[in-house]
Protein backbone atom coordinates (compact mmCIF):
# COMPACT_ATOMS: atom_id res chain seq x y z
CA UNK A 1 0.00 0.00 0.00
CA UNK A 2 1.98 2.76 1.26
CA UNK A 3 5.83 2.09 0.96
CA UNK A 4 8.30 3.88 2.54
CA UNK A 5 12.00 2.40 2.81
CA UNK A 6 13.72 0.19 0.71
CA UNK A 7 17.17 -0.73 2.62
CA UNK A 8 17.79 -3.92 2.22
CA UNK A 9 17.14 -5.70 5.81
CA UNK A 10 19.26 -8.81 6.83
CA UNK A 11 17.04 -10.94 8.16
CA UNK A 12 14.48 -13.08 6.79
CA UNK A 13 10.43 -12.61 6.17
CA UNK A 14 8.04 -9.59 7.07
CA UNK A 15 6.98 -8.37 10.37
CA UNK A 16 3.20 -7.25 10.50
CA UNK A 17 3.09 -4.58 13.64
CA UNK A 18 -0.97 -3.50 15.10
CA UNK A 19 -1.23 -0.88 17.55
CA UNK A 20 -4.50 -1.88 19.29
CA UNK A 21 -6.13 0.27 21.96
CA UNK A 22 -4.95 -2.32 24.59
CA UNK A 23 -1.49 -2.86 23.03
CA UNK A 24 0.22 -3.76 20.07
CA UNK A 25 0.67 -6.83 18.55
CA UNK A 26 4.29 -8.33 16.29
CA UNK A 27 3.88 -11.18 13.57
CA UNK A 28 6.77 -12.10 12.16
CA UNK A 29 6.11 -14.58 8.94
CA UNK A 30 8.65 -16.10 6.22
CA UNK A 31 7.86 -18.29 3.16
CA UNK A 32 9.58 -20.69 1.55
CA UNK A 33 7.87 -22.07 -1.89
CA UNK A 34 5.93 -25.41 -1.35
CA UNK A 35 5.20 -24.78 1.75
CA UNK A 36 2.88 -22.80 4.25
CA UNK A 37 4.16 -19.76 5.25
CA UNK A 38 6.18 -20.48 8.72
CA UNK A 39 5.20 -17.93 11.98
CA UNK A 40 9.06 -17.30 13.40
CA UNK A 41 8.18 -14.74 15.88
CA UNK A 42 4.87 -13.47 17.56
CA UNK A 43 4.38 -11.11 20.58
CA UNK A 44 1.70 -9.12 21.86
CA UNK A 45 2.06 -6.41 25.06
CA UNK A 46 -0.02 -4.23 26.80
CA UNK A 47 0.21 -0.74 27.29
CA UNK A 48 0.96 0.52 30.46
CA UNK A 49 0.02 3.72 30.21
CA UNK A 50 0.14 6.84 27.92
CA UNK A 51 3.57 7.47 28.37
CA UNK A 52 5.24 3.77 28.21
CA UNK A 53 4.02 3.50 24.72
CA UNK A 54 7.27 4.48 23.59
CA UNK A 55 9.01 2.29 25.90
CA UNK A 56 6.44 -0.84 25.21
CA UNK A 57 7.38 -0.35 21.12
CA UNK A 58 11.17 0.11 21.72
CA UNK A 59 10.97 -2.75 24.08
CA UNK A 60 9.32 -5.08 21.44
CA UNK A 61 11.61 -3.33 18.63
CA UNK A 62 14.04 -4.82 20.40
CA UNK A 63 12.95 -8.33 21.39
CA UNK A 64 12.49 -9.11 17.81
CA UNK A 65 15.18 -7.23 16.23
CA UNK A 66 12.61 -4.86 13.88
CA UNK A 67 15.37 -2.82 12.71
CA UNK A 68 16.07 -5.69 10.99
CA UNK A 69 13.65 -7.13 9.38
CA UNK A 70 11.56 -5.49 6.94
CA UNK A 71 8.10 -4.63 8.79
CA UNK A 72 4.88 -3.13 7.75
CA UNK A 73 2.32 -1.86 10.20
CA UNK A 74 -1.87 -1.33 9.64
CA UNK A 75 -3.56 2.16 9.84
CA UNK A 76 -6.79 2.74 12.44
CA UNK A 77 -10.48 2.48 10.88
CA UNK A 78 -10.38 6.56 11.68
CA UNK A 79 -7.13 6.93 9.68
CA UNK A 80 -8.27 6.23 6.45
CA UNK A 81 -11.42 6.41 3.62
CA UNK A 82 -11.70 3.29 1.28
CA UNK A 83 -13.50 3.89 -1.71
CA UNK A 84 -14.55 2.07 -4.88
CA UNK A 85 -14.69 3.77 -8.15
CA UNK A 86 -14.60 3.72 -11.58
CA UNK A 87 -11.05 3.48 -13.02
CA UNK A 88 -10.18 6.90 -14.54
CA UNK A 89 -9.18 6.79 -18.82
CA UNK A 90 -5.54 7.84 -18.40
CA UNK A 91 -2.13 6.72 -18.70
CA UNK A 92 -0.74 4.68 -15.48
CA UNK A 93 1.67 7.60 -14.29
CA UNK A 94 -1.24 9.73 -14.49
CA UNK A 95 -3.73 8.01 -12.36
CA UNK A 96 -3.17 8.88 -8.95
CA UNK A 97 -3.91 12.68 -9.65
CA UNK A 98 -6.85 11.73 -11.65
CA UNK A 99 -8.40 9.51 -8.73
CA UNK A 100 -7.51 12.48 -6.06
CA UNK A 101 -9.64 14.68 -8.27
CA UNK A 102 -12.46 12.43 -8.19
CA UNK A 103 -12.52 11.47 -4.43
CA UNK A 104 -12.02 15.03 -3.34
CA UNK A 105 -16.07 15.03 -1.93
CA UNK A 106 -15.85 11.39 -0.99
CA UNK A 107 -13.69 11.63 1.88
CA UNK A 108 -14.37 13.65 5.60
CA UNK A 109 -11.34 15.88 5.00
CA UNK A 110 -9.75 18.12 2.62
CA UNK A 111 -8.06 16.12 -0.49
CA UNK A 112 -4.80 18.11 -0.27
CA UNK A 113 -4.29 16.38 3.36
CA UNK A 114 -4.70 12.98 2.17
CA UNK A 115 -2.08 10.45 0.65
CA UNK A 116 -3.20 8.27 -1.72
CA UNK A 117 -2.56 4.62 -3.29
CA UNK A 118 -5.02 2.71 -5.70
CA UNK A 119 -5.73 -1.42 -6.06
CA UNK A 120 -7.21 -2.47 -9.24
CA UNK A 121 -10.18 -5.15 -8.80
CA UNK A 122 -10.22 -7.95 -11.44
CA UNK A 123 -13.42 -7.96 -13.60
CA UNK A 124 -14.54 -10.54 -16.33
CA UNK A 125 -14.62 -8.62 -19.28
CA UNK A 126 -18.44 -7.96 -20.33
CA UNK A 127 -19.20 -5.09 -23.07
CA UNK A 128 -19.73 -2.09 -21.77
CA UNK A 129 -18.31 -3.16 -18.23
CA UNK A 130 -16.14 0.13 -17.17
CA UNK A 131 -13.16 -1.07 -15.03
CA UNK A 132 -13.41 -0.51 -10.92
CA UNK A 133 -10.41 0.04 -8.72
CA UNK A 134 -10.29 0.79 -5.39
CA UNK A 135 -9.09 4.47 -3.68
CA UNK A 136 -7.43 4.56 -0.09
CA UNK A 137 -7.11 7.38 0.66
CA UNK A 138 -5.17 8.28 4.11
CA UNK A 139 -5.04 10.93 6.39
CA UNK A 140 -1.11 12.82 5.97
CA UNK A 141 -0.95 13.64 9.55
CA UNK A 142 -1.82 9.17 10.12
CA UNK A 143 0.68 8.37 7.73
CA UNK A 144 3.24 10.76 9.34
CA UNK A 145 2.58 9.76 12.95
CA UNK A 146 3.44 5.86 12.42
CA UNK A 147 6.45 7.14 10.52
CA UNK A 148 7.17 8.74 13.40
CA UNK A 149 6.51 6.03 16.21
CA UNK A 150 8.21 3.50 13.91
CA UNK A 151 11.31 5.52 13.70
CA UNK A 152 11.52 6.72 17.26
CA UNK A 153 10.96 3.00 18.41
CA UNK A 154 13.98 1.52 16.22
CA UNK A 155 11.58 -0.42 13.82
CA UNK A 156 12.24 -0.60 9.87
CA UNK A 157 9.20 0.35 8.49
CA UNK A 158 8.82 -0.18 5.08
CA UNK A 159 4.96 -0.41 4.57
CA UNK A 160 1.79 1.08 6.38
CA UNK A 161 -1.25 -0.80 5.06
CA UNK A 162 -4.69 -0.88 5.87
CA UNK A 163 -6.91 -4.00 7.45
CA UNK A 164 -8.58 -4.63 4.23
CA UNK A 165 -5.92 -5.79 2.93
CA UNK A 166 -4.44 -7.72 5.80
CA UNK A 167 -7.82 -10.13 6.31
CA UNK A 168 -7.27 -9.73 2.00
CA UNK A 169 -3.66 -11.61 3.04
CA UNK A 170 -4.73 -14.06 5.55
CA UNK A 171 -7.58 -15.29 3.12
CA UNK A 172 -5.39 -15.59 0.51
CA UNK A 173 -3.76 -18.50 1.96
CA UNK A 174 -7.33 -20.84 2.38
CA UNK A 175 -8.01 -23.31 0.54
CA UNK A 176 -11.40 -21.88 -0.10
CA UNK A 177 -10.38 -18.54 -1.61
CA UNK A 178 -9.00 -20.53 -4.78
CA UNK A 179 -12.98 -20.30 -6.01
CA UNK A 180 -14.10 -17.43 -3.35
CA UNK A 181 -14.43 -16.93 0.20
CA UNK A 182 -16.16 -14.52 2.77
CA UNK A 183 -13.96 -13.77 5.75
CA UNK A 184 -15.62 -12.59 8.70
CA UNK A 185 -13.28 -11.46 11.40
CA UNK A 186 -14.31 -9.93 14.95
CA UNK A 187 -12.76 -7.93 17.36
CA UNK A 188 -14.04 -6.87 20.47
CA UNK A 189 -15.60 -3.80 19.55
CA UNK A 190 -16.03 -4.34 15.69
CA UNK A 191 -15.93 -6.75 12.60
CA UNK A 192 -14.89 -6.63 9.03
CA UNK A 193 -16.62 -8.71 5.92
CA UNK A 194 -14.86 -9.25 3.00
CA UNK A 195 -14.68 -11.25 -0.24
CA UNK A 196 -11.99 -12.40 -1.79
CA UNK A 197 -11.12 -14.61 -5.00
CA UNK A 198 -7.63 -16.19 -5.80
CA UNK A 199 -5.49 -13.11 -3.46
CA UNK A 200 -7.71 -10.09 -5.27
CA UNK A 201 -10.24 -7.94 -2.81
CA UNK A 202 -13.18 -7.53 -4.45
CA UNK A 203 -15.85 -6.08 -1.18
CA UNK A 204 -15.03 -5.38 2.36
CA UNK A 205 -17.68 -4.25 4.73
CA UNK A 206 -17.37 -2.86 7.82
CA UNK A 207 -19.73 -3.92 11.57
CA UNK A 208 -20.03 -1.71 14.39
CA UNK A 209 -20.33 -4.42 16.66
CA UNK A 210 -17.93 -7.06 17.70
CA UNK A 211 -17.70 -10.05 20.47
CA UNK A 212 -18.12 -8.11 23.85
CA UNK A 213 -21.35 -7.20 22.45
CA UNK A 214 -22.34 -10.30 21.36
CA UNK A 215 -20.86 -12.44 24.40
CA UNK A 216 -22.64 -9.79 26.64
CA UNK A 217 -26.10 -9.92 24.96
CA UNK A 218 -29.25 -12.02 26.67
CA UNK A 219 -30.73 -12.82 23.06
CA UNK A 220 -27.95 -12.80 20.49
CA UNK A 221 -30.55 -13.49 17.99
CA UNK A 222 -30.83 -9.87 16.51
CA UNK A 223 -27.26 -9.26 16.26
CA UNK A 224 -26.86 -12.84 14.54
CA UNK A 225 -29.74 -11.56 11.89
CA UNK A 226 -27.73 -8.22 11.58
CA UNK A 227 -24.26 -10.15 10.68
CA UNK A 228 -26.08 -12.62 8.76
CA UNK A 229 -27.79 -9.69 6.74
CA UNK A 230 -24.66 -7.39 6.43
CA UNK A 231 -22.85 -10.70 4.73
CA UNK A 232 -26.05 -11.79 2.49
CA UNK A 233 -25.64 -7.92 1.02
CA UNK A 234 -21.85 -8.54 0.54
CA UNK A 235 -22.64 -11.67 -1.71
CA UNK A 236 -25.67 -9.41 -3.67
CA UNK A 237 -23.49 -6.70 -4.12
CA UNK A 238 -20.55 -9.04 -5.65
CA UNK A 239 -22.60 -11.42 -7.31
CA UNK A 240 -24.55 -8.36 -8.89
CA UNK A 241 -21.40 -5.93 -9.52
CA UNK A 242 -18.38 -7.98 -10.46
CA UNK A 243 -19.85 -11.07 -12.78
CA UNK A 244 -17.72 -13.43 -11.20
CA UNK A 245 -18.97 -17.09 -10.28
CA UNK A 246 -21.20 -17.50 -6.93
CA UNK A 247 -18.65 -17.64 -3.89
CA UNK A 248 -19.86 -21.13 -1.30
CA UNK A 249 -18.36 -20.43 1.65
CA UNK A 250 -17.69 -18.12 4.49
CA UNK A 251 -14.96 -18.25 7.25
CA UNK A 252 -15.41 -17.26 10.59
CA UNK A 253 -12.33 -16.17 12.65
CA UNK A 254 -11.08 -17.63 15.54
CA UNK A 255 -13.14 -15.05 17.77
CA UNK A 256 -16.19 -15.42 15.78
CA UNK A 257 -15.95 -19.15 16.06
CA UNK A 258 -16.21 -18.77 19.70
CA UNK A 259 -19.20 -17.08 19.77
CA UNK A 260 -21.83 -19.65 20.61
CA UNK A 261 -24.57 -20.35 17.77
CA UNK A 262 -23.25 -17.66 15.35
CA UNK A 263 -21.68 -20.51 12.68
CA UNK A 264 -25.19 -22.77 12.93
CA UNK A 265 -27.00 -19.33 12.33
CA UNK A 266 -25.46 -18.78 9.47
CA UNK A 267 -25.33 -21.91 7.80
CA UNK A 268 -29.20 -22.08 8.76
CA UNK A 269 -29.46 -18.52 6.78
CA UNK A 270 -26.66 -18.22 4.38
CA UNK A 271 -26.96 -20.29 1.25
CA UNK A 272 -23.33 -20.65 1.59
CA UNK A 273 -21.03 -23.25 4.17
CA UNK A 274 -19.96 -21.33 7.62
CA UNK A 275 -16.79 -22.55 9.32
CA UNK A 276 -14.58 -21.56 11.26
CA UNK A 277 -10.45 -20.94 10.44
CA UNK A 278 -8.02 -23.17 11.93
CA UNK A 279 -4.07 -21.87 11.46
CA UNK A 280 -2.84 -24.75 11.84
CA UNK A 281 -4.22 -26.14 8.39
CA UNK A 282 -2.50 -23.03 6.81
CA UNK A 283 0.38 -21.84 8.85
CA UNK A 284 3.51 -23.46 10.61
CA UNK A 285 3.83 -21.85 13.92
CA UNK A 286 4.55 -23.06 17.42
CA UNK A 287 1.98 -24.18 19.51
CA UNK A 288 2.58 -21.67 22.41
CA UNK A 289 1.92 -18.52 19.75
CA UNK A 290 -1.43 -20.13 19.29
CA UNK A 291 -3.77 -17.87 21.59
CA UNK A 292 -2.45 -14.96 20.66
CA UNK A 293 -2.25 -15.03 17.04
CA UNK A 294 -6.23 -16.54 17.27
CA UNK A 295 -7.05 -13.50 19.63
CA UNK A 296 -4.73 -10.37 19.51
CA UNK A 297 -2.56 -11.14 16.45
CA UNK A 298 -4.65 -12.24 13.63
CA UNK A 299 -4.22 -8.61 12.12
CA UNK A 300 -0.68 -8.19 12.38
CA UNK A 301 -0.46 -11.98 11.01
CA UNK A 302 -2.53 -10.53 7.78
CA UNK A 303 0.40 -7.85 7.44
CA UNK A 304 3.06 -10.00 7.69
CA UNK A 305 1.39 -12.09 5.10
CA UNK A 306 1.70 -9.48 2.71
CA UNK A 307 3.36 -10.09 -0.68
CA UNK A 308 4.48 -7.42 -3.49
CA UNK A 309 1.80 -5.99 -4.85
CA UNK A 310 1.91 -5.63 -8.68
CA UNK A 311 1.93 -1.69 -9.85
CA UNK A 312 -1.01 -0.17 -11.66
Amino acid sequence: MFSFFKSKRVMPGLAGIEVRDEGVSVVRVSREPGRAPRVIACDFAEWNGDGDKDKVLKRLAGDHHLNRVRCTTVLGADEYSLLLTEAPDVPPDELRAAVRWRIKDLIDFHVDDATIDVFDVTTTGSPGKTRSMYVVAARNVAIQRRVDMCDDAGIGLDVIDIPEMAQRNLASILPEDVHGVVMLTLAPNSGLITITRQGDLFLSRRLEMGTEMLNAADDRAPHFDYITLEVQRSLDYFDSHFRQAQVGHIVLSPSAGRVPGLMEHLNQNLNIKASVLNLTDVLQFDAAHAETLEDRGLIALGAALRQEEKAL
